[in-house]
């Protein structure tokens, strides 16, 4: 009888001990910040390019320029949700079927954003500039510079579309 105290002594320490180890994470589903571009046409239309399109990304170091597919042959394509580089300045390629190219830079502004020790740190980005060559595209507009998680827009490229109907 005088071991039961003992007992459950050991018995309730070992049950208090279970629960700190049982801690729940609340780190988000999305810890990646994407741009978001949408595509329309020259009356700000949502428009869907329809043929092959792949995208490149381009890094320029010191003494090399590396390329990375990062969509490869999408086609019926209206959107695209693509990373930037954690340097000042992200490069894309958009390819076409036909062979022409149209190159895409976005200088930006790297936000750290601490979550917690368990989730660590995501990448957050503020625009400060895009441009963009016109070889099939018309321009390229900021439409939210600030880049998160949350998977808004954040680019319209614009089109040149030729009006059948009117």
């Amino acid at each position: 009888m005088k071991k039961l105290p003992i007992v459950l002594g050991i018995l309730l320490v070992a049950v208090v001990s279970f629960f700190p180890a049982c801690e729940v994470e609340n780190c988000p589903p999305n810890a990646l910040a994407y741009a978001q571009f949408a595509f329309v046409d020259q009356y700000g239309r949502s428009v869907q390019y329809t043929d092959t399109l792949t995208v490149i990304g381009q890094l320029e170091t010191a003494d090399t320029t590396i390329y990375d597919t990062l969509i490869n042959k999408s086609t019926n394509t209206s959107t695209l949700s693509l990373p930037l580089s954690y340097g000042e300045q992200t490069r894309f390629i958009l390819q076409y079927a036909n062979r022409q190219r149209d190159v895409l830079t976005i200088t930006h502004r790297n936000i750290p954003y601490f979550i917690n020790l368990d989730c660590g740190t995501m990448m957050f980005y503020e625009v400060t500039g895009a441009e963009t060559t016109t070889r099939m595209l018309d321009s390229l507009v900021i439409t939210n510079p600030n880049i998160d998680n949350y998977e808004k827009e954040n680019f319209k490229i614009y089109f040149t579309i030729s009006d059948t109907n009117e």
